[in-house]
């Protein structure tokens, strides 16, 4: 079972954390360390290819992405939403909207930020793009914290990540 997780977060905190803790040996692609430029719009190259024309590090990541079993999107939430790298990133995933190659790929969905309600609207923003290229959620969690590191000392969340975990690797 290969599990890939695509961290939305401009900066090592919380949603490391729970990656960290989450995903003791797996892969982590953090998308601040990756230059990954805008989506140019228009459907223009992938109705036509059925992929993206840019290069930049997005042509790594399609490849895990691909070749990954269950993929983890994990992002802070900013003004209800995933933050400006994720929303970018769920942008260049547009050729999958065409080419249908994540169809029934399963994801699973984290969100982190300082107001409950808000991080319930980040986890709807992701299930969108799953729904759009036909990819399959398989479960969410989120976290409340608002502080850089809150979550190291919460005992709670901790335990409830080791769940999650065992959860993941055993999903089929």
């Amino acid at each position: 079972m290969k599990i890939l997780a695509i961290n939305g977060s401009p900066r090592k905190g919380n949603t490391d954390f729970i990656l960290d803790t989450l995903l003791k040996d797996s892969d982590i692609i953090k998308l601040r360390e990756k230059k990954i430029n805008f989506c140019g719009g228009g459907d223009t190259c992938c109705p036509i290819n059925l992929k993206c024309h840019i290069k930049d590090d997005m042509l790594d990541i399609y490849e895990k992405i691909e070749a990954a079993d269950i993929i983890i999107l994990a992002s802070p939430c900013y003004f209800s939403n995933v933050t400006a790298r994720m929303k970018n990133f769920i942008d260049r995933c547009n050729p999958y909207y065409f080419n249908k190659k994540l169809k029934d790929k399963k994801f699973f969905l984290i969100s982190v930020g300082g107001y409950e309600p808000s991080l319930k609207e980040s986890i709807k923003s992701m299930e969108h793009f799953v729904e759009g290229i036909k990819g399959k959620v398989i479960g969410s969690y989120t976290a409340v914290a608002d502080k850089k590191d809150e979550l190291k000392q919460n005992e709670k969340i901790i335990k409830e990540l080791k769940t999650i975990s065992k959860e993941l690797i055993k999903h089929e």
